[in-house]
């Protein structure tokens, strides 16, 4: 298994004093982001004022709009998790430090897997023997549950084909865009299965009177992230148990 990326969603209030919260992200965060910028997005005739970080040397992005913080990795290293877990969490304490109201929380992993038999390998736990026939092309399944009475679980799979397009030129000398390209011409490099894997809170928020994401409610979902992943994408595909 390869992973793509890692990245955690903080909900919370609305909030558009972007400005006077910086400090407190250079005061947390200066180690991983060296600079923060503050765009204007215009949305409905307004401006919509977002924070934004990027760490080139981590592969790692953060933004902040007016209603979640988002903070993206991207690795293909499984032992990168815990530096994921422990900025996830150093997030957590500055939202508490800028005095944010987190409503829930959403972590979110994507991956691959190579397989000749992408399809095959899918279809044939998971689905009806009678939906499977030799015309079928693709397939996506996404599956969802509540765990331990306070998170959902999503886990989506699909097949997924690693191509190499040819550059074709016109008559009249200009780039084919890929719609005209036909699938004849189109060299197959690798058949993947893709993953993604989500934990989040929501469940708690919705049932939970006055609920909020804590750290002791982050540090179980970024535990279950670790130690739940690679099993519960493994029997879905070859046992067909989620």
């Amino acid at each position: 298994m390869k992973i793509n990326y890692l990245s955690i969603t903080f909900w919370f209030d609305i909030f558009t004093k972007h400005e006077e919260i910086i400090p407190i992200l250079n005061q947390y965060l200066k180690k991983e982001f060296p600079n923060f910028n503050i765009i204007s997005e215009p949305i409905d005739d307004l401006t919509n004022p977002i924070i934004i970080g990027f760490n080139k040397e981590e592969h790692s992005r953060l933004t902040i709009s007016k209603i979640n913080l988002q903070y993206t990795m991207e690795t293909d290293d499984f032992a990168k998790i815990p530096l994921f877990k422990e900025n996830a969490l150093n997030l957590m304490d500055f939202l508490i430090e800028a005095d944010f109201h987190v409503f829930h929380t959403a972590i979110f992993l994507n991956g691959e897997m190579a397989n000749k038999k992408a399809l095959e390998e899918i279809t044939k736990n998971t689905l009806n023997k009678k939906l499977i026939d030799d015309d079928l092309i693709d397939v996506s399944l996404k599956l969802g549950k509540k765990t331990e009475d306070l998170f959902y679980k999503i886990i989506s799979i699909l097949n997924k084909k690693q191509v190499k397009i040819p550059k074709k030129v016109n008559e009249d000398g200009f780039n084919l865009p890929i719609p005209l390209i036909s699938w004849r011409e189109v060299i197959m490099e690798q058949e993947l299965i893709d993953v993604c894997y989500e934990i989040n809170d929501k469940y708690s928020f919705d049932f939970t009177k006055n609920y909020h994401t804590t750290p002791f409610y982050l540090n179980k979902m970024l535990y279950l992230l670790e130690h739940d992943f690679l099993d519960d994408v493994d029997n879905l595909i070859k046992k067909g148990k989620f």
